[in-house]
C-alpha cells in the first residue's frame, strides 16, 4: 500500500500563517489566512467558512482514519501489507517521535486555525446577507468545538487557542482537560442557537448547502461530549448526554431525520444528504479536490492495487472476533461473493472491474463504502464519510438512560436499531437481530451496557468509533481496554497491550511540537515533561 505520509506538522509557535497539511490533497484558499485584506464582504466570510470544512477533509486521511480503526479490536491490517508505517497502528506502534497517532494533532489544529480567523474577522464585516453571516459564525463555532472535542478524545488537555492572538503565542501550554471541555460546551451551545434547523437550497451566494452543519450536528456533538465525560472521565453528566440526544430524537420530524430502512443505503453516493446523515465529510468525486481516497482502505487489493481495476489498498479487515460476533442473520454482518456488486456487509470474494478472487486472499473485507463507479477512477472518491448519524443519537440516549438506571427505556431504544437491521435491504422481514430481552437476556445495568456497546460496534462498524469506546469503557470497568484487545486482536498483542502499554490509550503530543515549544508537557508513558494535575485524566 502507498504510504500517505503527513507532509508537515502544525507548529503552534509559528503563528497565523500556519495551516496544517493533511494526508489528502486539499486546496487552500489563496491568502485568506495570511492577510486582513481577504475579509471584506459577506461572500469572503462565506468562502472562509467553507475553507474550514475543507480543513475537515483531513480527518478522512490515512493517519487520521486508520489509526483508531486499526488500533481497535474491530479491525486488523491485511497480513500482506509490507509497510510498517501503514500497519503500525494495528500493533499500537507509535511513539512521541514517530507513528500515525501523531498526525491528527496537526490536522485538527488546521480546523481550529481557520475557525478562529472566521470568528475574529466575521463579526466586523458589513454583510448584506445578515442571515448567512450569522450562520457562518455559528458554523465556525461548531467546527472549532468539534475539533477540540476530537483533540481531547485522543490527547486529553491541549493548548486552548481561541483567537489569532492566542495562535501568535510562541509558547502556549496545555490547558486542563476540563477547561478545554468548557470551551467546547460554549462553542457548541452557541452554535446550536445560531445554526439553522435545515439549510435552504443555497447559502445566499449561489453555493449549494448539502453537508453544512445544522442544529442537529451541534446537539449530537454535545450528547457525544457529555457521554465521553460521563464514561471516560466518570463525571455524573449522563442526564446532559440524555437530554441532548433526546433533543435530536424529539426534533427528528422537524429536522428531517430518521433511520433508513436499508442500512447500507445510508452510505451510497446515490443517496447523499439522506435523513440519517447528520454530519459528514462531503466528497463529490468530481475532481481530486472534491474527492477522497478513503474507500481504498477497504477495497480488496486482490482486485488491483489502486490502478483502476476496481481494487484498492485492501488495508482494513475485520478481526476474526468481530466478523463472527454478529447475531446469525444480521444483515449488517452478511457476506457476499458477488465482488463489487455485492449487497452485503462484507465482500468475501468475486470480481472487481477486471480482476477476480474467490475467496479473497486474506479474508473478507468491509463493504460499507461503495463508490458509484465500482472503483474505476480510484483517485476520485464520491463516498461521504460519516461523523455523526441519527442512529448514534438513539444509542447515546439508550446508553445514558441505562446509566441513569432506566434499563427498560434503554432497551426500548436499543431495539429501534435492531428493528431497522431486521429490514435487511429495506423490504425484508428478518428474524435477527432479535429484540434484546426477548431471548432471556439479563436486564441489569452491566448486561445492558454490554449490549449497547456491542450494538454500537455493529452499527458503527468501520466508522472509527470503536477505539474510543474501548478507551472510555476502560474507565468504567478497569482493564477493559487491554482485555478486549488481548481477546479479540492478536496483532495489538504483539507489542504487549496487556503488559505495560496501557498508557497508549492516550496518544502522544508530537515530539516536533515539543521541540518547537518546550513549554508543552507530554502524556504519561512517552517521556518528556510530566503535566500538571488536570491536564490529563486521571
Amino acid at each position: 500500500m502507498r504510504d500517505q505520509r503527513f507532509v508537515a506538522p502544525l507548529v503552534l509557535a509559528v503563528g497565523l500563517s500556519v495551516i496544517a497539511c493533511t494526508d489528502l490533497l486539499n486546496e487552500d484558499p489563496k491568502g485568506f489566512a495570511t492577510t486582513d485584506t481577504f475579509f471584506k464582504t459577506g461572500a469572503d466570510l462565506n468562502s472562509a467558512t467553507l475553507a474550514i470544512y475543507n480543513a475537515l477533509r483531513g480527518l478522512q486521511g490515512q493517519s487520521n482514519w486508520t489509526t483508531p480503526e486499526l488500533a481497535s479490536d474491530q479491525a486488523r491490517a491485511d497480513n500482506r501489507e509490507p509497510n510498517s508505517g501503514t500497519y503500525g497502528p494495528d500493533r499500537l506502534n507509535w511513539t512521541a517521535a514517530s507513528g500515525r497517532a501523531n498526525v491528527p494533532f496537526g490536522t485538527i489544529y488546521g480546523i481550529v486555525s481557520r475557525a478562529n480567523l472566521v470568528l475574529a474577522k466575521g463579526p466586523g464585516i458589513a454583510a448584506p446577507d445578515a442571515v448567512t453571516q450569522a450562520y457562518n459564525l455559528a458554523e465556525a463555532k461548531f467546527l472549532r468545538g468539534y475539533a477540540y472535542l476530537r483533540l481531547t478524545k485522543a490527547y486529553d488537555g491541549v493548548p486552548l487557542l481561541l483567537t489569532p492572538a492566542d495562535q501568535a503565542n510562541p509558547s502556549p501550554t496545555r490547558a486542563p482537560l476540563d477547561a478545554v471541555h468548557q470551551a467546547v460546551i460554549q462553542d457548541l451551545t452557541e452554535a446550536y442557537t445560531g445554526l439553522p434547523r435545515v439549510w435552504p437550497g443555497n447559502d445566499g451566494y449561489g453555493i449549494p448547502t448539502q453537508g453544512r452543519v445544522t442544529k442537529a450536528a451541534a446537539a449530537m456533538a454535545l450528547a457525544d461530549l457529555y457521554a465521553w465525560r460521563s464514561s471516560f472521565m466518570l463525571k455524573s453528566e449522563w442526564q446532559q448526554a440524555s437530554d441532548w440526544a433526546k433533543t435530536v430524537i424529539d426534533s427528528s420530524g422537524a429536522w428531517g431525520l430518521g433511520l433508513n430502512d436499508n442500512y447500507f443505503s445510508t452510505f451510497l453516493p446515490t443517496n447523499k444528504g439522506n435523513q440519517e446523515m447528520i454530519f459528514v465529510i462531503n466528497n463529490s468525486g468530481v475532481t481530486d479536490r472534491t474527492s477522497n481516497i478513503f474507500q481504498l482502505f477497504y477495497y480488496p487489493r486482490d482486485w488491483g492495487l489502486d490502478q483502476g481495476q476496481g481494487g484498492g489498498w485492501g488495508l482494513i479487515h475485520p478481526t476474526d472476533w468481530f466478523l463472527n460476533s454478529y447475531l446469525p442473520g444480521d444483515f449488517r454482518g452478511s457476506r457476499g461473493h458477488d465482488g463489487y456488486k455485492s449487497d452485503s456487509g462484507f465482500v468475501a470474494g468475486g470480481c472487481g472491474l477486471t480482476l477476480c478472487a474467490d475467496p479473497l486472499g486474506d479474508g473478507p473485507m468491509p463493504w460499507k463504502y461503495r463508490k458509484s463507479d465500482g472503483g474505476d477512477t480510484w483517485w476520485l472518491g464520491d463516498v461521504d464519510v460519516p461523523l455523526y448519524r441519527y442512529a448514534e443519537a438513539i444509542l447515546i440516549y439508550a446508553e445514558a438512560q441505562n446509566e441513569l438506571n432506566n434499563a427498560a427505556v434503554a432497551v426500548q431504544y436499543l431495539n429501534m436499531i435492531r428493528t431497522r437491521a431486521r429490514k435487511g435491504t429495506g423490504a425484508q422481514i428478518r428474524t435477527e437481530p432479535h429484540d434484546y430481552g426477548t431471548a432471556g437476556e439479563a436486564m441489569d445495568k452491566l448486561s445492558v451496557r454490554e449490549a449497547i456497546y456491542m450494538e454500537r460496534a455493529w452499527e458503527f462498524a468501520f466508522e472509527a468509533k470503536r477505539w474510543f469506546d474501548l478507551v472510555r469503557r476502560d474507565s468504567e470497568e478497569p482493564d477493559y481496554w487491554a482485555t478486549q484487545l488481548h481477546l479479540h486482536d492478536p496483532n495489538s498483542e504483539k507489542l504487549g497491550a496487556t503488559s505495560g502499554q496501557t498508557y497508549k490509550k492516550r496518544w502522544p503530543i508530537p515530539q516536533t511540537q515539543i521541540t518547537a515549544n518546550p513549554a508543552l508537557c507530554q502524556n504519561p508513558g512517552y517521556g518528556g515533561t510530566a503535566c500538571p494535575p488536570g491536564v490529563t485524566f486521571p
